[in-house]
Formats: structure tokens, C-alpha cells, sequence
């Protein structure tokens, strides 16, 4: 029975009725929570779809509790529980009800305290990322292209940091500080440049033209990584239910 509700709610089978019918729910439950973020005044509407959301989070949070052994099933039962409320979308999730304890009682001054946290609500739009098979795809890519991101990186870094030294170097007056020099750079190489100081001198303005250039590159260069390894990931993806689809098949006949 719990194995059933584990794979239900961890969406397991893709062909399961009932954890596609879970998952759309879910994430528009998640969805609708967000909107008495959108508004100061908490109307009767606001409150009573807030009160939906929140008793569905605490039901699921209370069901995927339950199910940690299975979920963390190399390790033993009570470890798995106790480890459980400290994982990533554990944390987010109890994040995203905590707030909701400010409503249960008003005029007791404990309960106050808790509006500390209340901006924390914001954390629940990262719970579509549990049910979102797009955002799992991205996220291979980008641990398959660390590396050469890493590596970009490392070059814009790099690059941040050699073009502040040069103009720093180049128009003392303009840039007094090296922090000054620093912001430019990053404005410059990210290509979001405020205007609010820029070069005056000819060397500089023509330094400005070339590190414009390459800001278009760098930005250009993890983008490109991104897309295509997002591609390819795709591609894999696409061959591996074809090939699974064929081995079904030949299983059947």
C-alpha cells in the first residue's frame, strides 16, 4: 500500500493515472497559492484558496513523510525519517506552510512571531520544480556540461577582473576606486551597462568597444553549451523510449 503512494506521489509510472491526475493537481494547487502573494489585502477569496493550498501541502508533506523509508530505502527506517525533513524539497515545502500559522490565531502574541517568516511563502513556486520533467532534463544537461561551464566561467571571471585592472590603470580619474572599476567591468561583459560611469579618454572608450565584443561572446558561449547539450539530452531521451518501446514490443509478440 505505501509502496503504491510512494509511487504516486513520486510519480514513478508515467502511464499511472492516478500520479498524472496527482502531479496536475499538485502543481496547480502550487500555482493558485501563489496568488495571495499578489495582494497586501488578504480578501475572504484569498484566505479561503490560501487555506486549500495549504491543507494539501500538510497532507502531502504528512504522506511523503510516511513513505522516507521507501524513499531512502538503502537506509534504515528511523534514519530514513529522521533524515527526511532536512532534505532540499523537505525544507521548501515546510517553508512554504510554516507562514500559513500566522491565520490560526491573532490574538495570541506567540503566533506573531511567526510573521517573521511569512515572506518565506515565496519559496513554494520551487515545488513545480519536483514535478516538472522539462526542469529534470535541464538539470542532467547542466551537470553533464559542468565542466565546460565551469571553464566558461572561469574565463569570465577572469576576464571581469583583467578588463577592471586595465581601465582602472587607464583613466585614474574616472574610476578612483578599484571597486569602481570592477562594477564597470561586469556592467560592460554582461552587456547591462548602466552608463552611470564610462570611460572618457580615446584609449578607454576604444577598450570599451572591445569589451563590449567580448561580452557579447562570454554570454553567448554557456548559452550555446546549455542548448546544445539540452539537444542532445532530448535526442536520448527520444532513443531511449523508442528503444524501450521496441524491446515492449518484441516482449509481447
Amino acid at each position: 500500500m505505501r509502496k503504491h503512494l510512494y509511487s504516486v506521489l513520486d510519480v514513478k509510472d508515467d502511464t499511472s493515472y492516478l500520479s498524472k491526475v496527482y502531479n496536475i493537481g499538485n502543481i496547480f494547487l502550487t500555482l493558485i497559492s501563489i496568488l495571495p502573494l499578489l495582494s497586501h489585502q488578504q480578501t475572504q477569496t484569498l484566505v479561503m484558496i490560501e487555506t486549500v493550498a495549504i491543507v494539501f501541502f500538510v497532507i502531502d508533506y504528512i504522506l511523503r513523510f510516511i513513505t522516507a523509508d521507501i524513499k531512502f530505502e538503502h537506509k534504515k527506517p528511523v534514519v530514513a525519517f529522521l533524515t527526511y525533513p532536512f532534505t532540499p524539497y523537505a525544507i521548501i515545502d515546510m517553508l512554504a506552510i510554516l507562514p500559513f500559522l500566522t491565520v490560526l490565531n491573532q490574538s495570541l502574541r506567540l503566533f506573531r512571531l511567526f510573521r517573521l517568516s511569512r515572506s518565506f511563502r515565496i519559496f513554494r513556486t520551487f515545488r513545480v520544480f519536483r514535478y516538472s520533467k522539462s526542469f529534470a532534463l535541464l538539470k542532467r544537461t547542466v551537470v553533464k556540461q559542468k565542466d565546460s561551464l565551469i571553464l566558461v566561467g572561469g574565463l569570465t571571471l577572469a576576464y571581469i577582473f583583467i578588463a577592471a585592472l586595465l581601465v582602472f590603470n587607464i583613466e585614474p580619474e574616472t574610476f578612483p576606486t578599484f571597486l569602481e572599476a570592477l562594477y564597470w567591468s561586469t556592467a560592460s561583459v554582461t552587456t547591462v551597462a548602466y552608463g552611470a560611469t564610462y570611460p572618457i579618454s580615446l584609449t578607454g572608450q576604444l577598450f570599451s568597444m572591445l569589451s563590449y565584443i567580448v561580452g557579447v561572446i562570454i554570454i553567448a558561449l554557456p548559452t550555446s553549451v546549455i542548448t546544445a547539450g539540452y539537444i542532445k539530452e532530448i535526442e536520448n531521451e527520444k532513443e531511449n523510449k523508442l528503444n524501450n518501446n521496441e524491446m515492449f514490443k518484441e516482449e509481447v509478440e
